[in-house]
């Protein structure tokens, strides 16, 4: 399958915001390991860098809050 550039920024984008949201519930839950949690709050670090530098700032409070609670 080939997508457009459009089309692929578009799946990035809903990825990334799909990752967010299971990130933000394994954050409240207990039983998430700490490796899994650290490692899930890197990537979203990563996402949150390259959301920013495409124009996408909106979103980075609320990632950044859910960084914070999987560090916690």
């Amino acid at each position: 399958m080939k997508l457009n550039p459009d089309q692929l920024e578009k799946l990035a984008l809903h990825s990334a915001f799909g990752l967010h949201l299971v990130a933000k519930w394994m954050a409240t839950r207990t039983d998430v390991p700490t490796d899994i949690r650290d490692r899930l709050a890197t990537h979203l670090e990563a996402i949150d860098g390259i959301l920013v530098k495409n124009g996408h700032d909106w979103i980075a409070p609320e990632i950044e809050a859910t960084e914070s609670a999987l560090h916690s």
